[in-house]
């Protein structure tokens, strides 16, 4: 065989006929090259295989046969955002704008009783149709016991995503316990490979948020993306967050947060950004509630802009037609017309 092509049997002829790469059906390449000790390519073999580019049901945070963590401090809404993650996923719609592949998902809950997680799906008012649901109290993923519950489950439904929340409640051992951990990660990654699954993991947060999630990092080092959730309203405000990737191994990391807010359908959405305000804008907004204004005083108010900024912004809305000017004052389009009919009408009433 050869770096660029590969002598095979003409079946019309059976002479030998070299063929380059190029000129073959990608989906033949496998078949010409078999695996060494079982899994293992030569590298320039391995290199023309005709593989997918990474394939995702989550775009850049979970790739299919990947795993995800998203932690937080408590009461951030994980368990409201995982819902409505299930419930994308579920049906191939963008999750908070990041694209999703429609697949089957199972969502299993560890800290709320049936009642409240009915509550909780039933507010939203969405469609679960491709969703599965759990809740106990009692599996632990380092026993040979939780193990089988959660094989049992994945084998009857064969889902494409599995979501955990939290992660603390499945571990009957210490979680800052890098083996402890390990046991489960294991046992997941065998998950992983006899089911074809991906998994997305809820995790707490530590004290320290900016020290990432509760206990052991070798579950950050295990996941393909790492997410931050940070609550950022004060309390009696409506909730809102921010999501940071922390990690992305097949994705660059995003230049800023994600900013986050809790709905009254109990589903986040994406905060409405507050636009900066041009001197055009300041201006706009000054005439608007005063009726007119002058250039001096927008430069006396100190909270405008520079004056030649000031003077641009003037003359720009008398250009648009959105003010008139008379002297040195700038009126709001009709005003100057209104203030001299009501001049004129009060010295009519004197005279009169």
């Amino acid at each position: 065989m050869s770096r660029d092509g590969i002598w095979l049997t003409d079946p019309a002829t059976g002479s030998p006929t070299y063929y380059d790469y190029a000129e073959l059906d990608p989906d033949v390449l496998p078949q010409l090259w078999k695996p060494v000790g079982g899994f293992c390519y030569p590298a320039s073999s391995f290199l023309r295989l005709p593989l997918p580019e990474v394939p995702f049901y989550l775009r850049g945070w979970l790739p299919k046969q990947g795993k995800a963590m998203l932690y937080g401090q408590a009461k951030a809404g994980k368990s409201f955002l995982s819902i409505q993650l299930a419930q994308r996923i579920s049906c191939g719609d963008d999750f908070l704008t990041i694209p999703t592949e429609k697949a089957s998902v199972l969502y299993l809950q560890f800290e709320l009783g049936e009642g409240v997680l009915q509550a909780r799906m039933k507010s939203t008012g969405q469609n679960y149709d491709n969703v599965y649901v759990g809740t106990t109290f009692s599996m632990k993923l380092d026993k040979s016991a939780g193990q089988e519950q959660l094989l049992n489950a994945v084998s009857a439904i064969n889902p494409n995503v599995v979501i955990l929340d939290p992660f603390y409640k499945l571990i009957s051992g210490d979680e800052n316990e890098s083996h402890d951990v390990l046991t489960i990660l294991n046992f997941l990654d065998d998950v992983i490979a006899l089911y074809n699954c991906s998994i997305f993991i809820i995790h707490h947060a530590g004290k320290d948020l900016e020290r990432g999630g509760r206990g052991s990092s070798v579950l950050e080092g295990w996941v393909d993306a790492c997410l931050e959730m940070k609550r950022t309203s004060k309390k009696g405000e409506p909730l809102r967050c921010e999501i940071v990737p922390k990690v992305l191994r097949h994705a660059g990391l995003p230049p800023e947060a994600t900013a986050i807010e809790l709905n009254s359908q109990f589903e986040f959405e994406l905060q409405a950004k507050e636009k900066k305000l041009t001197v055009y804008d300041k201006v706009l907004q000054r005439l608007n509630k005063d009726g007119s204004v002058t250039a001096g005083e927008l430069i006396r108010a100190g909270n405008t802009g520079k004056r030649k900024a000031i003077y641009e912004a003037l003359s720009r809305l008398v250009e648009d037609g959105m003010a008139e000017k008379s002297g040195i004052t700038y009126y709001r389009k009709g005003e100057e017309k209104a203030v001299k009919e009501s001049i004129g009408c009060a010295s009519g009433e004197e005279g009169a």
